[in-house]
């Protein structure tokens, strides 16, 4: 999942237990926890998973270019 759409459901969830606070189906305790919780899981979900090599990996195809005979 890429860190945008896991922004973007973090932010979804953070609405969503907002508005519950608001319309008062959770208590100020409950929507703390469920919004702390959705942050740990959707921000930090995927932080280990991706490693970015720095180095160029180059595939050998076992062809010679086209213009070198």
């Amino acid at each position: 999942m890429t860190t945008w759409m896991r922004w973007m459901l973090c932010v979804t969830c953070l609405a969503t237990v907002g508005w519950l606070w608001h319309v008062g189906a959770l208590s100020a305790v409950s929507a703390l926890a469920t919004g702390a919780a959705s942050f740990f899981l959707f921000a930090w979900a995927g932080h280990g998973q991706r490693k970015r090599r720095t180095a160029l990996q180059y595939i050998e195809m076992g062809k010679q270019p086209i213009g070198l005979h």
